[in-house]
């Protein structure tokens, strides 16, 4: 591989419309889930305010959840072509 291949490949992972986007989009989310997910985390399940905690835990994995959702398809493409509008309107 020369540079230009080397190159080429580095941006893909930045072009909005490649694949390669949307799974480095997604291993970002999945390593900040993991640290939020990791430092919530207790040692003793059976303590009291259990059902708060589960609520609260519930909620973050929504709120996670919606923001992964968000980061991977919430990018829309600028096509730079212009659109076919008839010349006559």
């Amino acid at each position: 591989m020369d540079i230009e291949q080397i190159r080429g490949f580095i941006i893909s992972f930045f072009v909005v419309d490649s694949i390669w986007s949307v799974v480095l989009r997604g291993g970002v989310w999945f390593a900040i889930a993991l640290v939020i997910i990791i430092s919530t985390d207790v040692a003793n399940p059976n303590a009291s305010g259990s059902l708060k905690r589960n609520l609260g835990f519930f909620l973050l994995f929504l709120v996670l959840s919606g923001g992964l959702i968000y980061l991977l398809f919430g990018f829309t493409t600028i096509s730079n072509t212009p659109s076919a509008v008839p010349e006559g309107l």
